[in-house]
């Protein structure tokens, strides 16, 4: 099935050209956008082809190819595109199925390599074997940037050669289901510079950590809702890490990251993050709640993070400071704070970091809630540090 002159081709054009007949409609436009006769002006098309394939690859490849129907020159261009970003919902003609438009593409494409390979998968259009061959044979044409977003399937093994791709940068795997890499003999993606986790189900913590250790220059690590059987704790250690994102349940993380710029821990119980001391964290989001048996972790938790200059307390976070009675550290280089509050109770919590925060230039206090219009509104008495 020949896709570039296909009935799909009719499902998206774009408006390319634009039409001047009318000089006196442009009267009042500036001099450049007025034509002397009745004619077309098509800029886009006036542009390099490599230009042209630039911007086509930031668009899905169903509207991609749809551009062929466009003009004679336009025929083939989407053939070059470097990205394929392929979803579910393409309409099928002539008993042809999803599997066998991806074939026939792949067939028809001229570029000798992929920069970007994503799938978005709702409905199970894609088969495993659809997803392998994709895969393998994005990472045999020098794959840079790799996105899967993956339902409905009990159980995914990905090929092996992703996972010794030399050329990828971004890797990003999220899929509600079991992922296999028990079966992957070796891990080494040396120009991996960023990796999301996302809802995945692992049968022990032993791969993902061979994952991160796989990844000797990683910048960048969203970890969110990965679950595994396997309840001990494992580290992040990371020593290029300058980005982290953290959200996680089941297991105790300790987060060993002495490059860290920023960290955001999200919906995370407090005794199952261990941190360690961040010199370098610039901006960071704790989001926390904790058993009174815990406040113990607290305390390691901030003095983990007092080097930061900018941080934001969830509403959670400060209903944990309120409750716990640890020595609160000095945020030394603290400059903006933004505290979440609950009830205006906690003005007393404020006037503590008001203390605890020499240097500090900017405080947003956000979702105040009163719970009675009669509460006496309470204003803390220490006044803020002044500017140096």
């Amino acid at each position: 099935m020949a896709i570039g002159g296909s009935v799909l081709s009719c499902f998206c054009l774009f408006p390319f050209s634009v039409s001047r007949k009318d000089k006196s409609q442009s009267s009042g436009r500036s001099s450049s956008f007025r034509l002397s006769n009745s004619e077309e002006v098509d800029r886009i098309s006036s542009l390099p082809d490599e230009v042209i394939c630039h911007i086509l690859s930031f668009i899905p490849t169903k509207e991609v190819v749809t551009t062929s129907v466009l003009s004679t020159r336009w025929r083939t261009l989407w053939t070059s595109v470097l990205a394929l970003d392929f979803e579910d919902n393409w309409p099928c003609f002539f008993n042809t199925n999803f599997a066998s438009i991806v074939g026939s593409i792949l067939d028809q494409r001229r570029a000798k390599s992929i920069n970007r390979l994503c799938i978005h998968n709702h409905n199970k259009s894609f088969s495993i074997e659809l997803i392998g061959t994709l895969v393998s044979t994005a990472v045999a044409q020098n794959l840079q940037e790799l996105d899967l977003f993956c339902y409905y399937y009990l159980e995914v093994t990905l090929p092996n050669i992703l996972f010794t791709c030399k050329t990828i940068s971004i890797l990003k795997l999220s899929f509600g289901s079991t992922i296999n890499l028990n079966g992957v003999s070796s891990i080494h993606l040396p120009s991996l510079k960023v990796l999301h986790l996302y809802l995945l189900y692992l049968a022990d913590d032993e791969p993902v950590m061979r994952f991160f250790s796989g990844c000797p220059i990683l910048e960048e690590l969203c970890y969110e809702e990965v679950k595994s059987n396997n309840s001990t704790s494992f580290k992040i250690c990371m020593p290029l890490l300058k980005k982290l994102h953290l959200k996680c349940h089941d297991k105790r993380v300790q987060i060993v990251t002495p490059s860290l710029e920023y960290l955001q821990v999200q919906e995370t119980k407090v005794c199952d993050t261990l941190v360690c001391n961040l010199p370098n964290l610039i901006k960071t989001h704790v989001d926390i709640y904790f058993d009174k048996c815990e406040q113990e972790y607290v305390s390691k938790l901030f003095n983990g993070i007092h080097h930061t200059n900018f941080l934001e307390l969830s509403t959670y976070t400060t209903e944990v400071l309120a409750d716990s009675s640890f020595g609160f550290p000095e945020f030394h280089n603290l400059v903006h704070l933004k505290l979440c509050l609950s009830t205006i109770d906690y003005c007393f919590l404020i006037q503590l970091m008001l203390t605890k925060c020499p240097k500090l230039q900017i405080l947003d206090i956000d979702k105040v809630y009163e719970e009675s219009a009669e509460r006496k509104r309470t204003l803390p008495t220490t006044p803020v540090p002044k500017l140096s």
